[in-house]
C-alpha cells in the first residue's frame, strides 16, 4: 500500500478545542478561531467538506446530534460562543421569537438600513409622483415590486 506525502488530516475535535478559550463553566468560551461575516465561528469538516459553525460543532461534540429541522441558539447571545451550557436547539421560529423577546431584532430602518437606495424625499416624490410607473422606475432605478411597495406604503413605514 502506498503511503500518502505531506501531513495527515487531524480529527476535527482535535483542531476544534485548540482554538476554543476555555473559561469558567459559567463564562463564554470565545471561539478563537475563523469568525464569519456574521459572527459565527468556523472550522473546516473532515475530509475538505464546507465549513461548520463552531457552536453547531460544540453542541454536536458535547450533545451529541441535532436533530433535522432544528438549529442551535445561544442563552448567552454570543455567537462566537461555543461553551455548551449556553448552547440549546430549537426550531427557526422559537429561535426569532426568542431573538425579538429579548430585543436584539432592531433592524435600521429608512435611509439608515445598509442596503437602501432611495432617500426619504425621494419615496415621498415616488409616493406623489404620478408618472407611468415605467418613469418611475427608471428614473429611481428600482424594480416592479419595490415601487409597488412604497406606493402601498408596505415599505418605507416610517415615512408620512
Amino acid at each position: 500500500m502506498a503511503r500518502r506525502k505531506g501531513r495527515q488530516p487531524r480529527p476535527l475535535a482535535e483542531r476544534f478545542w485548540e482554538k476554543v478559550d476555555k473559561r469558567g463553566p459559567d463564562e463564554c468560551w470565545p471561539w478563537v478561531g475563523s469568525i464569519d461575516t456574521r459572527g459565527y465561528g468556523s472550522i473546516g469538516a473532515d475530509g475538505g467538506k464546507p465549513l461548520l459553525r463552531a457552536h453547531r460543532v460544540a453542541y454536536e461534540l458535547c450533545v451529541g446530534p441535532i436533530p433535522p429541522g432544528l438549529v442551535v441558539c445561544h442563552t448567552c447571545d454570543t455567537r462566537h460562543c461555543v461553551n455548551p451550557i449556553h448552547l440549546f436547539v430549537a426550531t427557526q421560529r422559537e429561535n426569532v421569537l426568542d431573538m425579538v423577546r429579548k430585543g436584539r431584532r432592531q433592524w435600521p430602518a429608512g435611509e439608515r438600513h445598509p442596503k437602501a437606495k432611495l432617500r426619504a424625499e425621494d419615496v415621498i416624490a415616488i409616493r406623489n409622483d404620478t408618472r407611468p410607473p415605467r418613469l418611475i422606475r427608471a428614473e429611481y432605478g428600482i424594480g416592479k415590486t419595490t415601487l409597488h411597495q412604497i406606493k402601498r406604503r408596505e415599505t418605507w413605514r416610517c415615512l408620512p
